[in-house]
């Protein structure tokens, strides 16, 4: 397991009450990144929040909490 010394960002972004843009985008962008990877490699992660999104100490996300993941065949459609 990886070591996430930044916390999560609901605590980032309560300490700074505003990202700047630029930060926001930043931010926005590697998530979306991951969670675009996840799906290539047939994951959905179905618990996506501010809590489960980790940073590093450089500031990089990392996605975490796959308690309820699940894996899922192309075609294949979610119901729960």
């Amino acid at each position: 397991m990886e070591l996430c010394p930044g916390g999560d960002l609901l605590n980032y972004v309560r300490k700074r009450r505003k990202l700047t843009e630029k930060n926001a985008k930043y931010l926005f962008k590697q998530i979306m990144q991951g969670i675009a990877y996840m799906h290539t490699i047939g994951i959905v992660h179905r618990d996506i929040k501010l809590d489960n999104i980790l940073l590093d100490g450089h500031g990089n996300v990392k996605i975490g909490d796959f308690g309820v993941s699940r894996r899922v065949d192309q075609d294949e459609l979610l119901f729960e």
